[in-house]
């Protein structure tokens, strides 16, 4: 059994702004990476292959996670993500090898993962049920706003002259909002930790043995993987389309901005057309944008997709995290998120590296790959997601 301290009537903002920081600082140093890469000689299949390392070291780890969260740690993880993710940016700007690029991305990921599973529970944890969608939208609100920041100023600092790409800036500025993440995780650590009896905690068949458990996973896992994907790519595609760094940065806040829009009115959303609707909805205008975008050169058209293809899968990450907190056991809703964050790392590590192999001979290929497994997440919402009245 938990047992918590007295909730300050801040805790939710300080979850919030933590999760923005961590974000945003994630969100400047995975282009650079890619940018690193192609400045070191990866070819397109490398690159897929090392973005998918950011994922590979979380997902071994993330089962142990959610145990060690569920005993009581949630405010420990959310302090060490920071920290961690400090660590292996600082040891980014220093990589000259393609093969430290592989030691410390996967050090960032598990950085990341940490924060990740510390907030997530916390919200799981101290929010009425009601408030699921609303809580963890703004969670995701908070994490789209770092999304849209991290790539605009990280593309303009690694932009100096419009052809040179210098990825220092933008690694030291990432590394500045992890100190920030961590600081204000002192806070909320001290302000909220929860203390465990000794009680048994439940087990992973116990978790998977929740109707609607895999099939929850599996929607997250997809949306995940489109938008690492995406996130992975996009600089490829503008490279082949002559476009500028900073362009491509403002391409990757676009879809940063529009998810965070439909994150901020998801409550309202699902309590008007449901759960299940919103999922689909949001995996069949996703599955119609990547298709889009692989047919398009022109900047502004990939723009106008990316902020329809950003609104929906803007709907995935937090539907998916109210859907999973909702029908697990709170004494081991930290297992159940991990295991969660452990299909969506799957989803990081092969879904990349498939990419990559489409990208050997067309870059575009890897939006038509995006654009079925959307396929497939809409389907799966359908038969499976609690519907209007759940």
């Amino acid at each position: 059994m938990l047992t918590t301290r007295p909730i300050p009537s801040g805790w939710l903002v300080l979850v919030l702004i933590h999760s923005g920081l961590i974000q945003a600082g994630v969100y400047v140093v995975r282009p650079m990476a890619t940018y690193q890469a192609v400045n070191l000689g990866a070819d397109a299949t490398l690159v897929g292959i090392i973005g998918a390392t950011f994922a590979l070291a979380p997902l071994l780890l993330a089962i142990q996670v959610g145990k060690w969260v569920d005993f009581g740690f949630a405010g420990r993880a959310t302090f060490l993500g920071p920290i961690i993710t400090l660590v292996a940016t600082i040891g980014l700007v220093f990589a000259d090898q393609l093969w430290l690029l592989m030691i410390w991305m996967p050090l960032l990921g598990t950085g990341h993962l940490l924060a990740m599973v510390g907030g997530q529970t916390l919200i799981a944890q101290f929010s009425q049920d009601k408030k699921y969608e609303t809580n963890f939208g703004l969670l995701t609100f908070y994490a789209s706003l770092g999304h849209a920041i991290g790539p605009f100023v990280g593309g303009y600092l690694a932009d100096s002259d419009g052809l040179k790409i210098e990825v220092a800036p933008a690694l030291w500025f990432a590394a500045l909002l992890f100190v920030l993440g961590a600081l204000v995780t002192i806070s909320l650590f001290s302000k909220l930790a929860t203390a465990n009896d000794g009680s048994p905690k439940g087990s992973i068949a116990d978790v998977f043995a929740v109707r609607g458990y895999k099939p929850a996973i599996f929607v997250a896992g997809a949306t995940t993987a489109v938008v690492d994907v995406m996130l992975i790519y996009l600089p490829l595609v503008g490279l082949a389309l002559g476009f500028s760094v900073a362009e491509v940065g403002v391409l990757l806040a676009i879809r940063a901005l529009f998810s965070m829009a439909v994150r901020f009115v998801l409550g309202p959303m699902r309590d008007r057309f449901g759960l299940r609707a919103i999922l689909v909805v949001g995996s069949v205008l996703t599955m119609a944008g990547s298709i889009g975008i692989a047919l398009s050169t022109e900047f502004y058209l990939i723009a106008a997709l990316l902020a329809v293809t950003g609104f929906a899968m803007g709907i995935g990450q937090p539907a998916t995290m109210a859907w999973v907190s909702r029908i697990s056991s709170p004494n081991n809703r930290g297992l159940a998120i991990s295991i969660r964050l452990t299909s969506n790392r799957f989803g990081q590590v092969v879904v990349p590296v498939i990419a990559g192999a489409v990208a050997a001979a067309s870059v575009s290929g890897v939006f038509y790959l995006l654009a079925v497994l959307m396929f497939f997440s809409a389907g799966v919402s359908k038969k499976w997601a609690p519907g209007p009245t759940s």
